[in-house]
């Protein structure tokens, strides 16, 4: 479960996990893939020393997060609203004893998650200091993706690792198994809002408004290299990344960290 819940104005509770260094002046929020939920430390040896505060959240219906109230529809942009309530709520909070709650902030999604992580990005505007997109997905491709049967099988998020290979990535599955079982324990409200959101024709208008630099890291494959150079070029100032390893989020973690903290 999330460590902590934020009652939001109209009364839901969000869910949110951090790790990292909890006196880092730069926030990096984390927009987790579909279904998942926050919690997730691609690598927990370069998180624990990390000088960075990396904090994630429970979209709605999954894991600690209260589901949407509809209608209106579940969005990217009527999810970024409740980051805000909480952004901001812990910025008066600081102000009111004279401190500052954090210097500038970065946003990175996974996934599915960089729908969401695109429409957050564009909403804070000039408080984003970077952004990244680790396998970036188009609405199409996260539409499909979304409705496979197989939606909450791990393998989806670890794909091309054989038999050879599955003791080094043990610890991987491991943390990965148990985000999707955190994710689950609402059933399906979390992926069945997700699956809503994500026919919003919305991300083209994000990207449009992101002014930060961002990082795409993208895996080998033509259907990622495709919507990695789709996200590349609706962006100011991005640089794509292919990755050698079949998960780049775990297998880079250590150059995601580097970019934020640059």
């Amino acid at each position: 479960m999330s460590e902590r819940q934020f009652e939001l104005s109209d009364k839901r509770r969000m869910g949110i996990t951090a790790a990292g260094n909890p006196f880092a002046s730069r926030w990096v929020l984390f927009c987790h893939p579909a279904p998942g939920a926050g919690g997730f430390d691609p690598d927990p040896l370069v998180t624990d020393t990390c000088p960075l505060d990396i904090l994630s959240f429970d979209r709605p219906g999954y894991g600690s997060s209260d589901p949407w109230t509809v209608p209106p529809q579940p969005s990217p942009q009527r999810w970024v609203l409740d980051v805000q309530e909480f952004l901001e709520t812990c910025r008066t909070d600081a102000e009111s004893i004279g401190h500052a709650a954090y210097r500038d902030l970065a946003v990175f999604g996974w996934r599915e998650g960089c729908i969401y992580a695109a429409a957050l990005a564009a909403a804070l505007g000039d408080q984003v200091s970077a952004v990244a997109f680790v396998e970036p997905m188009t609405l199409s491709q996260a539409a499909r993706s979304l409705a496979e049967s197989d939606a909450w099988d791990v393998d989806r998020l670890m794909p091309g690792i054989d038999s050879d290979a599955a003791s080094e990535f043990a610890g991987l599955r491991s943390r990965l198994q148990r985000m999707l079982a955190i994710a689950r324990e609402q059933g399906e409200a979390g992926l069945d809002a997700d699956r809503a959101a994500v026919k919003q024709q919305v991300l083209d208008e994000s990207l449009d408004a992101i002014r930060a630099p961002a990082l795409i890291l993208t895996s080998d494959t033509k259907e990622r290299r495709s919507a990695a150079n789709r996200y590349a070029k609706r962006l100011p100032d991005a640089r794509i990344e292919v990755a050698d390893t079949p998960v780049p989020i775990a297998g880079r973690w250590s150059r995601l960290v580097e970019y934020f903290e640059s």
